[in-house]
């Protein structure tokens, strides 16, 4: 899961209170055992649980601190709460700065959003209509200097984030001055009016100002009216933080005067407006912006195909910007258990925005496949839904194309490998279960409801030997192209040997990765990632030559759920050599 620092911080300052009220238990067992009574059994698993959770915070900072490249002490080093509070304050401040670094990046995302599409804007009559001109002037210098990195590593707000506001309201005047009343239509354009003049303004009001392309025949209407958009569900934004859901596109912007600190929420997506998109994706032909851009229409006007509509509005968003690894950072760092959720059931979470991590799979299509993207957005001018042999909605044909085009039933089990690579352990993948190994218990969190993502967990604490160093099944339902983690982390003295055994019904499975995490101050020692072997696959050395295991099960059919059995057994210091896989076979 992603970064908490206020849950360590927490975690940290209810560890001290309990420090606190064990030293006085003890001081006051003392006394008694002066006496020759024995210490009450309470006081013991008190004892045993307080060193259970300083480990597992422990091993939560030093873990943070080589996500965030934070110089700390070595984790035998961290004896105690003293030497563990400078470590959770180094990650709390590193945090801060990311989230705050993190925030202005959306921030400035939102804005080159907007620009592109007021650089999207022609006059009806013609192209030389002065105040667009000059509104286009000043929106290229304001995104030139929004593209200046150093714009989002000083300590003040980004000046070109008060811009933002006053351009929004001239995009709801284009496209959405009909579902306003009239109050509200008379602020927003009084806000453009004083933005960019009372010429522009009344060329919006008179519907003389498009988003995209002019139509060719707009010459011959004495008036025309500001194209239809195509909106995608009120639920969905080109752009949006990862815990507040966008407003619905019929909100109208906020007028100039608004906060610079908040900037407005972008105008709803054109999925088939390319000219409207990215500079990359305005460059090519009018015959091929056209053919895309109704294409496009067909999608967005299609329910099913709203999936499809968020990923690739992100992908063009953020490609050519960001590797694929930052861009995996950056989506799973809003919603870590995006790869657990059906892709055409992604708009059903979180608003709608969930889907939009999903633009990442594009990605991963892309660079395999190139030109995939507009080759399925091309294959919807010959689509006729519910056609002999095709598919009754837009989404489910684009689900058609990104499996049999895409190949990705192939590509999805590699697919899933570099997302590993690139997520653990920062931000981190939501988890399906988690095991906590120590010398004295073992403990396994899992989640008291079957909700995906559910955030809660409940705790089972194992201190026999005949539970701990025993089969722990994990019964699981894997719907079509998703995935389900699993991790085991370990803070040990004597190593531990981990068997991974996965049944699909009764038969043997390999569909799964197993990776394991070095521990902190091992740079000799790399993250290693190994496909599952049929028969089971045994990894020793838990807590001496790695600290985490991490096993990502998944379904790479597109069709079919699965319903998985996977077994870990955790077995105690063995023989073997250290720091291999091996079949379990040969274990």
């Amino acid at each position: 899961m992603a970064l908490n620092a206020d849950e360590l911080a927490q975690r940290l300052a209810a560890l001290s209170e309990r420090f606190a009220r064990l030293a006085q238990s003890l001081s006051q067992a003392a006394q008694q055992a002066q006496s020759g009574a024995p210490p009450a059994e309470s006081l013991v698993d008190e004892i045993t649980s307080i060193r259970t959770e300083f480990v597992d915070v422990r091993q939560r900072a030093v873990e943070a601190t080589k996500a965030l490249s934070i110089n700390a002490p070595g984790m035998a080093e961290i004896d105690g709460l003293k030497t563990l509070k400078p470590v959770v304050d180094a990650v709390a401040h590193a945090i801060s700065g990311q989230e705050k670094r993190a925030a202005l990046s959306e921030a400035r995302t939102k804005v080159m959003t907007v620009l592109d599409r007021i650089l999207a804007i022609s006059h009806v009559d013609g192209p030389n209509f002065t105040a667009l001109v000059q509104c286009h002037a000043k929106a290229r210098e304001i995104r030139q200097a929004a593209q200046d990195p150093r714009a989002i590593d000083g300590e003040n707000t980004p000046a070109f984030l008060e811009s933002t506001p006053s351009f929004a309201a001239l995009l709801t005047m284009i496209e959405n001055r009909d579902a306003l009343d009239d109050d509200r239509f008379a602020a927003i354009e009084d806000a453009v009016t004083q933005s960019f003049g009372k010429t522009l303004a009344v060329a919006a009001t008179r519907g003389k100002l498009v988003v995209g392309a002019v139509p060719a025949s707009a010459a011959e209407r004495p008036a025309p009216a500001a194209p239809r958009g195509l909106e995608p569900s009120p639920r969905m934004a080109t752009s949006a933080p990862a815990a507040q859901p966008q407003p619905s596109p019929r909100v109208a912007a906020p007028a100039a005067s608004a906060a610079p600190a908040q900037p407005a929420a972008p105008p709803p997506v054109i999925l088939g407006g390319l000219s409207g998109g990215s500079p990359a994706a305005r460059a090519g032909s009018g015959a091929e912006q056209g053919e895309a851009t109704q294409a496009g229409e067909h999608a967005a006007q299609d329910e099913a195909a709203q999936w499809w509509v968020s990923a690739w509005a992100r992908w063009t968003s953020w490609k050519g910007t960001l590797s694929f690894a930052d861009a995996v950072k950056e989506e799973l760092g809003k919603y870590s258990y995006v790869l657990s959720v059906p892709i055409q059931k992604s708009t059903d979470y979180e608003e709608g925005l969930l889907a939009y991590g999903y633009s990442i799979l594009l990605d991963h299509i892309e660079h395999r496949h190139a030109g995939f993207v507009n080759k399925a957005l091309n294959s919807l001018k010959t689509f006729q839904p519910g056609a002999p042999g095709q598919p009754k909605s837009v989404g489910a044909h684009l689900y058609n194309v990104l499996v049999t085009e895409g190949l990705l039933t192939e590509h999805y089990p590699e697919f899933v490998k570099d997302v590993m690579l690139a997520a653990v352990p920062e931000p981190g993948l939501w988890t399906h279960a988690r095991i906590l190994e120590s010398t004295t218990e073992t403990r396994i969190f899992t989640h008291p409801s079957n909700r995906i993502g559910d955030p809660e967990h409940n705790s089972q604490r194992l201190t026999q030997e005949r539970q701990r160093f025993a089969d722990h099944r994990f019964p699981i339902v894997v719907s079509p192209l998703t995935t389900r983690f699993f991790a085991i982390a370990a803070d040990l003295r004597e190593p531990r040997s981990i068997d991974v055994k996965l049944l699909d019904g009764r038969n043997d499975s390999d569909q799964a990765w197993l990776m394991t995490m070095p521990p902190v101050g091992r740079a000799e020692l790399k993250a290693e990632v190994l496909r599952l072997f049929p028969e089971g696959t045994s990894v020793p050395g838990l807590g001496r030559d790695y600290a985490t295991l991490w096993i990502a099960v998944f379904n790479s059919d597109p069709q079919a759920e699965k319903k998985y059995d996977l077994t870990l057994s955790l077995k105690q210091s063995s023989k073997q050599s250290a720091g291999t896989f091996r079949s379990v076979r040969s274990a």
